[in-house]
Order: C-alpha cells, then sequence, then structure tokens
C-alpha cells in the first residue's frame, strides 16, 4: 500500500540525494558553482529590500511582494551571516521541493494505481532542468512547491482550509501574478459544495495577511495598493537600463525574445550584444558588437513606419544609453545626459507597435502569441545552456560526450511531450463541470498560466512555466495510463 508519508519520506530522500549529486557535478565535475546558489539577474530585488527592513526599518524599494524575501529575513534573523542565510534558503527550497514531488508522485499513484508510474514519476519529477530552479536564489522553485500544496489540499477536498489559505496568499507574496489563481480555487471549491466553516478558515490567513500589507501601503502610499505600486522594475534598477521596457514591449509586438542574454534573441541585437556577449576592461562591461552571432529582427515585422534603418537608430540610442550607465550609476546623472535618447527610444516604440497592431494585425494578435507558446514547449534553452562548458568538453572523450547529448535531447523531448499532453489536457479535462475532479482544475491552472503570460503579458521566458511542470508529469502520466488500459482492453 503506497501512502502519502511514505511517498513524502521517498521525494525528500530523492530530492536531498538530488542536491548532494548536483553540489558534487556542477561545484567540482563542470566547474559552475554559480548554478548551485545561482544568482538571477533580478535575484537582489527580492533580498535588497530585507537588508533595508534589517538596516533601516523600512522594507524598500518595494516593486517585490515579501514572500520570496521573507525567507531572507526569517534566516538573517537566525545566523547574522549573509553566505550561511542563502545557503539555508537553498536547503529550504530542496526540503519542499522533496516534500512537494512526494505529495505528487502520490497524486500520480492514485490517479493510475500503477506501482511502475509511480516509480517513474519521482524520475521524470527530479531528472528535468525546471526543477535545478531548487539551485536557484529565486521564486520559481518555491512558487512550484506551494502549487502543488494547493492541488494536494484540494484533491483532499479541503481537509485544511487553513493551511490552503496559508498556501495561497503565500504564493502570492512570492509571484503576485497568481492572484486571480482565486477564480479558478473559488470555482473548483464551489463546485465542490464546502461548508461555511471551510470557506472562514480559507479566508482568515487571507484576509488578516493581505490586510496587513495593504494597510502598510496605504500609509505609505495614500493609496489602495493590494498588491505592488507598479507592474514592472522602475527603469535604472537591477541592470533595467533607461528606455529598455520601452524596447522589450516593442519586441513583444512581433513575438520576438526579450532574453538579452542570450545570443539568439531579439533583444540581444537590440543592445548590439551588450548584455548578451561584453567583453572587459578592468571590470567594466563593454558591447561585444560581434554582428555574425546576433540574430537581426525579422523582416516580416517591417511596416511603413519601420524599416531596417529605423532599428538601427533604435539601436544605437539604447546601446548608447548602456554605455552611459556603466560609466554612472547615479540614475540623475543617466536621465540627463541620455534624456534625448530615453525620449527617442520611447516616442518610436510606440509609434512602432501601434504601425505593427494597425498593419499587421495577424501578426500582433496571432502569429506573435504563436511564436510565444512555440518558444515555450519546444524549449531547448536550460539543458543547452547550463552544459556548455568548454574545460569540460575538452576533457571528455567522443563517447561521453555523445552520451551527455543523447541526455540533453532526452530532457528535451520529454518536456516536449509532457507539455503537448498538458495543453491537450487543457481541453479533454477543463470542461467536466458536472463532476470536476483535480485534473479538472489543473487544466485551469495550465489555461491559467499560459494565458497570463504568453497572450496577456506576453511574456515566453522559459522559467516562468517551471511551475506547471510537475502538473505536466501528472496529466501526462494520467493520459498514458488511460491509453495503455485502453489498448489492453481492446487487445484482450
Amino acid at each position: 500500500m503506497i501512502n502519502a508519508p511514505k511517498s513524502v519520506l521517498l521525494g525528500l530522500s530523492i530530492n536531498l540525494l538530488k542536491m548532494a549529486c548536483l553540489y558534487v557535478l556542477m561545484v567540482h565535475v563542470l566547474h559552475r558553482p554559480d548554478y548551485f546558489l545561482h544568482f538571477h539577474g533580478d535575484t537582489r530585488s527580492y533580498f535588497d529590500p530585507i537588508v533595508h527592513l534589517l538596516n533601516f526599518g523600512d522594507y524598500s524599494p518595494d516593486y517585490r511582494m515579501p514572500g520570496y524575501g521573507g525567507l531572507y529575513f526569517v534566516f538573517f534573523k537566525i545566523t547574522e551571516s549573509d553566505q550561511i542565510t542563502l545557503y539555508l534558503i537553498i536547503f529550504f527550497q530542496f526540503i519542499l521541493s522533496g516534500i512537494a514531488i512526494g505529495l505528487m508522485a502520490q497524486l500520480i499513484f492514485d490517479f493510475t494505481n500503477s506501482k511502475t508510474i509511480f516509480i517513474l514519476s519521482f524520475l521524470f519529477l527530479e531528472i528535468n532542468y525546471y526543477l535545478l530552479y531548487d539551485c536557484y536564489l529565486s521564486s520559481e522553485s518555491l512558487a512550484t512547491s506551494l502549487l502543488v500544496f494547493i492541488a494536494y489540499n484540494l484533491y483532499k477536498s479541503g481537509n485544511s482550509p487553513f493551511l490552503l489559505g496559508i498556501c495561497f496568499i503565500w504564493l502570492v507574496f512570492v509571484k503576485s501574478i497568481f492572484v486571480l489563481l482565486i477564480l479558478p480555487i473559488g470555482a473548483y471549491l464551489i463546485l465542490q459544495k464546502m461548508s461555511v466553516r471551510f470557506w472562514v478558515l480559507f479566508f482568515v490567513p487571507i484576509l488578516i495577511i493581505e490586510g496587513a500589507w495593504t494597510a502598510r501601503n496605504a500609509l505609505k502610499y495614500k493609496q489602495f495598493i493590494p498588491l505592488t505600486h507598479q507592474m514592472f522594475y522602475p527603469e535604472g534598477t537591477n541592470g533595467i537600463i533607461y528606455g529598455f521596457l520601452s524596447v522589450q514591449e516593442f519586441i513583444r509586438s512581433y513575438g520576438g525574445s526579450h532574453q538579452f542574454w542570450r545570443l539568439d534573441s531579439d533583444a540581444a541585437w537590440y543592445f548590439s550584444g551588450g548584455f548578451a556577449d561584453p567583453y572587459f576592461i578592468g571590470d567594466t562591461p563593454y558591447p561585444n558588437f560581434k554582428e555574425k552571432a546576433l540574430s537581426a529582427p525579422p523582416t516580416e515585422m517591417y511596416t511603413s513606419k519601420i524599416n531596417l534603418d529605423s532599428l538601427v537608430k533604435l539601436r544605437y540610442a539604447l546601446t548608447s544609453i548602456y554605455l552611459t550607465s556603466i560609466d554612472s550609476k547615479n540614475k540623475h546623472i543617466i536621465e540627463k545626459e541620455c534624456s534625448n535618447e530615453i525620449q527617442y527610444i520611447r516616442n518610436r516604440t510606440s509609434i512602432y507597435v501601434n504601425s505593427i497592431r494597425s498593419e499587421k494585425p495577424i501578426l500582433y494578435y496571432i502569429n506573435a502569441n504563436f511564436k510565444r507558446l512555440k518558444s515555450v514547449v519546444f524549449t531547448t534553452y536550460f539543458f543547452d545552456n547550463i552544459f556548455q562548458n568548454p574545460s569540460l568538453n575538452n576533457k571528455i572523450n567522443t563517447f561521453v560526450s555523445f552520451l551527455f547529448q543523447g541526455f540533453i535531447h532526452l530532457m528535451n523531448g520529454l518536456v516536449w511531450l509532457f507539455s503537448i499532453l498538458s495543453i491537450y489536457g487543457v481541453f479533454r479535462f477543463g470542461f467536466n463541470l458536472k463532476s470536476p475532479t483535480l485534473l479538472t482544475w489543473i487544466a485551469w491552472l495550465n489555461a491559467y498560466t499560459f494565458i497570463l503570460y504568453i497572450f496577456v503579458f506576453k511574456q515566453a521566458e522559459e522559467r516562468y512555466f517551471c511551475v506547471l511542470y510537475p502538473f505536466w508529469v501528472l496529466v501526462s502520466l494520467t493520459i498514458i495510463n488511460q491509453w495503455i488500459s485502453k489498448l489492453k482492453n481492446e487487445w484482450n
């Protein structure tokens, strides 16, 4: 008999073993310690407000909610060491992720009633690139675990409504984009006909925590601000140079990639390689103008207002701001010296977006969204990127290199398979309103995340979708098991 405690214990054990193996592999074999205690470009935006709170008693800047940075606050209070605190956060992520993997494996067994698939589920949940984010000082691992806890609680018919409320509001404070997840959660619970007592216990932690945060914002800004007072980073902070948000919006209008750190992205071309592949004079990065390594924007987005010459001018303006920003960290100096370039970028990108929308509506409304969806479903970025290591390639023989590449292709293929089956599951399970199951809610979760990121915010960055991977595995293995059972019945 397989039960949740056994599954959780197995998940914890395997995940901590994975932690040890990843440490040895990344740090000592691949010589990539940055991938075990990894900082994203926006990592400090979670922790700096907490450091400011600890030093000066004020949570600032506050364009991030403190759901993830709160971990830094707790562990720093205990250890009073920045380095130990960061390692404790990573360890905490592995613990939560191990519990989540155990619960997800239990759900997979409950839906398939197959011990073989139960065992395979641990393999699929552990050996995938999304859950390498346990090693990252970023919100993806924690958000994924919280979503799994929410799903498992819903599966158990909300046996712990207070815990469900805490997990939901914590998720919102980690990733505020999930605030509207209250709608599919509420719809599912209404269809389950939960008691008044359940609803009270569910909303108590939400109202207390969200109420305290909203009251804090009201006192500081004299406004009703339930989440954050702005959607994106303010320009001039965390590497977001002036004008880039405008260029990013333009890139999204035709379905291009805004990930400026990738040489194959449109954004890298607009920076002339400045962020994608810089070279250094001393400690100062300068743009590397390797034109052949960069992908120019596609000609399909040219309009009466847009051609190669106009895009080159836009690129020169953005690169000029970038060069000024690395010479001076003072926002006021940058704003003054680059005022003409900043205004030029904002004006021109607005004109370009409007021209694409009016002259090429199929590109703007259909093809761009399809390109974003395709880039997420058929991504090869992470594995292809993480194992690129010239020093390693020089040390391994041809056969080992062949096996290595085979592993990378296998992992990429699994992601493609699970994501495709999960999208199919949206239509297969999502309309079961008369007798909804957890698969129905997962279909809603999948649709919710894709719609918000790809169609509303137009963000096709792979890491935003790592929160869905365990659910892709659950839905995919359930569908595959149903197909196998159907084939067996037909053969018999």
